[in-house]
C-alpha cells in the first residue's frame, strides 16, 4: 500500500486504542507512517552524504581529465603514424574510429577491473568498520548502489569517448608534410599544449578543493575526539533504564524505585558512589529540552530572543561526586531537595561568570521560559556553583554557549510547581568504581544489583561515557577517513597528470635541448623554462582552487556547522597546508621530468647524436 494508505490505517488504530484505553493511550491518538530514510537520514546527514558524493564526483572528474591528458599525449606521439596512414588513403573517419575503438577497449577493461575492485573494497570497508572499537550504527551499511555504479561506468565510458574523440579529431587534421618531417610536431601542437596544460590546471583546482575539505574534516574529527568534558569520562560506568507505566503507574512509584536503587548501589562494595541524571548516554538530554531560555530576576527582556539559551540537566544528589568533581561554591543537592519544598538550582562556573560577573551567584534567582515567552517556570534560588562540565555533547549547538544549570532529579523544568514530584520514566544511572577498578568491568555487577531492586527491569547502553560519546561521532570518523582517502587519491591523480604533461613537454623539446647543450648551455637555463611552465600552472590552479574553496566556505558557513566541529571552513592554516603540499608535489614532479644531463643516454634524432659527440 502507499504511505498515505498506511498512515490512514495506523491513525485509525491509534484513535481506537486511545478510546479503548484512555489511561495509557489518551495522548497517543494519532498515527503517521514515514519512510525509514526520513528518520535515519536527517537533514544534517543528508548534507554530509551529498558532500561526500560531490567529492567522489570530483575525484572521478580528475581521473577523467587524466585520461584525456594521456590520450592527447598519445595522439600527438602517433601524429606521424596517422599522417602516413592518411597519405596512404585512410579517411579521417577511419582514423577517428580506430582511436575511439582503442579508447573504448581500454575503458571497458578498466571498468571491469574497477567494478570487481569495488565489490572487494566494499567488503573490506565493512569488515574494517565493524571491527573498530567504536563502530558506526548498525543501520549505516556500505552497499553497491546500482544507480551510482551505472553512473560511474557511464561517466568512465563517456570520458573515454571524449578523450579519444577530441585528440583523434585534432590529430587527423595535422599537416602531413610537417608531421612526416623528422621531429615534426604538426600544426596541432600549440592547441594540444594549451588543452593539456589547461586540464592540469583544472586538476589542481579540483584537488585543492578536495584537500581543503579532507583536512577540515580531519581537524574537526580531532577536535571532537579531544573534547575536555571536565571529568574522566572513562572512569565511571553508566546505563540507561526506562520505567514503563504498567510496572510504575504513578510519579511516586518511580520516585520510590529510584530511591531504592540508589540505596542498593551505594551499599555495594564495588561502587564508591552512584547517582542519576536525565542525560542520555552522558551526551545529551533525550526525553526533554537540553537547553532552554532563562531570565534572571531583576532584569527586563523585551523579546524572547533576548533571553539567553542555557543548557540544563536534572540530577540526583551525589552526581558531582560520582563524576569525581567538587562543588566550587555553596552546596550540592541533598536527598530531600524538591520543588515542593523550595525550587533551587546549581549553576556552573560559566553561568555564574556570565550572568553575575564580579559577584557571588549564591542566593540569586532565575527561571526558565518556554513556548516563546508564554510558559514560565518557578523562580529558582541558586544554592551552588559547579565546575564547567560539557553539557552539549560532541556536537555544534547553535545559540548555546558553555553556560548551564542543574535541577533536582524530581523537578519540573517549566510550568507551575506540581503537587507531587515530577519524575521521568527514563534515567541514566552513574556508578563510580571503588579502588581503581576498571569501570567497564563492572557491567555485570551493575546488572545484578539493579535486578535486586527490580528483576524485570532491563538495562541498556551499559558503557563508559567515553564509549557512548565516541559512538555518536563514529559516523563522522568514518566520513573523515573516507574523505581523507579521496584526498590522497586526488593528489596521486593530480601528480600523475602533472608529471605526464611535464614529461611529455620535455620529451617533445629534447631536440631543442640537445642543440642548446651542444652549444655550451648547462642545465640551469634549460631547467628554468621547464620550472617556469610548471610554476604558473600550479600558481593558477592553487589560486583558483583555494579561492573557490574559500568562497564555498564563506557562503555556506551556517550549513557547514553540520560538517565541522569547532573548525572554521575558512581556517587559514588548512589553506596554507594545502598550498604547501601541492607545491611540494608539483616540484617533485618537475624534478623527475627535468631535461636529461649531458651524461644521459643517447636518444633518437639530433639530441641523441649531439650527446654522443659531446661524450666523445
Amino acid at each position: 500500500m502507499s504511505i498515505d494508505q498506511a498512515t490512514l490505517e495506523i491513525d485509525g488504530i491509534a484513535k481506537r486504542f486511545a478510546a479503548a484505553y484512555p489511561d495509557t493511550n489518551k495522548q497517543f491518538n494519532t498515527g503517521e507512517v514515514q519512510p525509514l530514510r526520513k528518520t535515519f537520514t536527517p537533514n544534517f546527514l543528508k548534507g554530509i552524504l551529498a558532500g561526500m558524493l560531490a567529492i567522489c564526483v570530483l575525484v572521478l572528474l580528475i581521473a577523467c581529465l587524466n585520461v584525456m591528458n594521456m590520450q592527447f599525449a598519445r595522439a600527438t606521439l602517433r601524429a606521424k603514424e596517422l599522417s602516413i596512414r592518411s597519405a596512404l588513403g585512410a579517411g579521417r573517419s577511419r582514423l577517428i574510429r580506430q582511436m575511439l575503438t582503442e579508447s573504448i577497449i581500454l575503458a571497458t577493461v578498466g571498468a571491469v577491473v574497477g567494478v570487481a575492485g569495488s565489490y572487494y573494497a566494499i567488503d573490506l570497508l565493512t569488515a574494517v568498520t565493524r571491527n573498530l572499537p567504536f563502530p558506526p550504527p548498525t543501520w549505516i551499511t556500505f552497499d553497491i548502489d546500482v544507480l551510482v555504479l551505472g553512473f560511474t561506468v557511464a561517466a568512465s565510458m563517456f570520458a573515454a569517448v571524449v578523450s579519444g574523440l577530441v585528440p583523434a579529431w585534432m590529430s587527423s587534421r595535422a599537416n602531413a608534410s610537417d608531421a612526416l618531417k623528422e621531429g615534426g610536431r604538426g600544426n596541432t601542437s600549440r592547441a594540444v599544449n594549451f588543452i593539456t596544460r589547461g586540464l592540469v590546471i583544472v586538476q589542481i583546482v579540483l584537488t585543492s578543493i578536495i584537500l581543503v575539505a579532507s583536512l577540515l574534516l580531519a581537524r574537526s574529527m580531532h577536535a571532537q575526539q579531544s573534547i575536555n568534558y571536565g571529568y574522566n569520562n572513562e572512569g565511571v560506568l553508566v546505563a540507561r533504564m526506562g520505567l514503563m507505566d504498567g510496572a510504575y503507574p504513578s510519579q511516586q512509584d518511580r520516585l520510590n524505585f529510584y530511591q531504592r536503587l540508589l540505596l542498593q548501589l551505594r551499599s555495594t562494595p564495588q561502587f564508591d558512589s552512584s547517582s542519576l541524571t536525565s542525560r542520555f548516554r552522558m551526551t545529551f538530554v533525550f526525553n526533554g529540552p537540553g537547553a532552554i531560555p532563562i531570565e534572571n530576576e531583576g532584569r527586563t527582556y523585551k523579546d524572547n530572543k533576548d533571553r539567553p539559551n542555557t543548557s540544563l540537566e536534572q540530577i540526583s544528589e551525589g552526581y558531582h561526586q560520582s563524576l569525581g568533581v567538587r562543588i566550587l561554591e555553596g552546596r550540592d543537592f541533598q536527598s530531600d531537595d524538591s520543588d515542593q519544598k523550595q525550587p533551587i538550582a546549581i549553576v556552573n562556573a560559566a553561568f555564574a561568570k556570565k550572568h553575575f560577573p564580579g559577584e557571588s551567584a549564591l542566593g540569586r534567582r532565575f527561571r526558565t521560559v518556554a513556548n516563546n515567552g508564554v510558559l514560565f517556570g518557578p523562580w529558582r534560588t541558586i544554592v551552588g556553583v559547579a565546575p564547567d562540565l560539557r553539557m552539549a555533547g560532541p556536537f555544534n549547538n547553535a545559540n548555546i554557549d558553555d553556560t548551564g544549570f542543574y535541577l533536582p532529579f524530581a523537578s519540573a523544568i517549566t510550568g507551575l510547581v506540581p503537587e507531587q514530584p515530577a519524575v521521568s520514566q527514563f534515567a541514566t544511572v552513574i556508578v563510580r568504581p571503588r579502588g581503581g577498578q576498571r569501570a567497564e568491568m563492572l557491567a555485570d555487577t551493575l546488572r545484578r544489583e539493579t535486578a535486586k531492586v527490580d528483576g524485570n527491569l532491563p538495562l541498556y547502553f551499559i558503557e563508559t561515557p567515553a564509549a557512548g560519546q565516541n559512538s555518536f561521532i563514529a559516523q563522522n570518523r568514518i566520513i573523515a577517513i573516507m574523505v581523507g582517502i579521496f584526498g590522497i587519491v586526488a593528489v596521486i591523480l593530480a601528480s600523475v597528470g602533472l608529471y605526464g604533461v611535464m614529461s611529455f613537454s620535455v620529451n617533445k623539446r629534447s631536440q631543442e635541448f640537445g642543440v642548446r647543450m651542444a652549444l655550451g648551455a648547462d642545465s640551469r637555463p634549460i631547467l628554468g623554462p621547464v620550472l617556469k611552465q610548471g610554476s604558473w600552472q600550479i600558481g593558477i590552479g592553487l589560486a583558483g582552487g583555494l579561492g573557490l574553496a574559500f568562497l564555498l566556505g564563506t557562503l555556506g558557513r551556517t550549513q557547514h556547522q553540520n560538517f565541522f566541529f569547532n573548525t572554521s571552513p575558512t581556517d587559514p592554516l588548512t589553506y596554507f597546508a594545502v598550498a604547501v603540499l601541492l607545491i611540494l608535489v608539483s616540484f617533485r614532479c618537475r624534478h623527475h621530468s627535468r631535461p636529461p644531463r649531458h651524461q644521459g643516454r643517447s636518444g633518437d634524432g639530433l639530441a641523441g647524436r649531439v650527446r654522443v659527440k659531446v661524450k666523445v
